[in-house]
């Protein structure tokens, strides 16, 4: 599966895509998430909400392109103390996966209180699931637990639907998208690199992945979505990631 997927990010293009999905998990340096903002506001993306996209794939409402919609997984405190200052000053929405049982634990990473106020400073909160597992693995009954279960944890910790889905490790059949969609998720995202489109179907959704605190240049150059170019990238950056995660 991994050398599958590492020669199909090498042929992906998402040059030309309409909106881009853009997933971080650790951000490790303000610097350079704050550059990487930068990068976007003088490239003329449109940064938008996920509500903008879930109007734009319902077909209600259009959407500025190229657009960029920020989506952040797995509730890594880093995310708060780094990234979060850098969108609020630039006034930019964002959306966060955090893994609904990691909320209550005594060191997590992030706290119901974060998320009420990631909310409140008009932020979106998804769902990660409830203990991040491999969903295809499951039994109906555990799989519906993490889907349904941690849709349910976080819609109380907030009082507001959960609308977003991400699928942990980027892993789901028929099956999982199936329980996903019952849940009453609007949309649900993928690992899989590449560009959002209006006729993608709205629960395998692409992404981008940003790893290996790239600099401006790199950054750059992997947004362009060039063939064999942003892939090459990419497996680049995993190996980095690895070596300083």
């Amino acid at each position: 599966m991994g050398a599958w997927r590492a020669l199909r990010e090498l042929s992906v293009s998402f040059a030309g895509a309409d909106v881009r999905v853009l997933c971080y998990h650790s951000v490790r340096s303000r610097a350079r998430f704050a550059a990487q903002m930068d990068i976007l506001a003088e490239g003329d993306y449109t940064v938008i909400s996920l509500r903008q996209l879930t109007d734009w794939l319902s077909g209600s409402a259009p959407c500025p392109t190229p657009a960029v919609l920020l989506t952040f997984d797995g509730g890594y405190g880093d995310q708060i103390e780094n990234a979060v200052p850098v969108l609020d000053a630039l006034k930019l929405s964002a959306t966060f996966f955090p893994i609904s049982g990691d909320l209550d634990e005594p060191d997590s990473s992030i706290s119901r209180r974060d998320l009420e106020a990631l909310a409140v400073a008009g932020h979106t909160i998804g769902c990660h699931t409830h203990t991040h597992p491999d969903l295809t693995t499951l039994s109906p009954q555990a799989l519906e637990r993490e889907v349904i279960g941690s849709k349910r944890v976080l819609e109380d910790a907030l009082g507001r639907a959960i609308e977003a889905f991400c699928y942990p490790y980027g892993a789901r059949n028929s099956v999982v998208a199936t329980v996903v969609r019952r849940a009453g998720f609007a949309m649900a995202f993928t690992i899989d690199l590449g560009g959002v489109g209006p006729r993608d179907d709205p629960y395998q959704l692409n992404r981008i992945a940003v790893l290996g605190e790239p600099g401006p240049a790199e950054f750059s150059t992997y947004l362009a979505g060039t063939r064999l170019l942003s892939g090459a990238l990419l497996a680049w950056w995993k190996l980095r990631e690895r070596r300083i995660g």
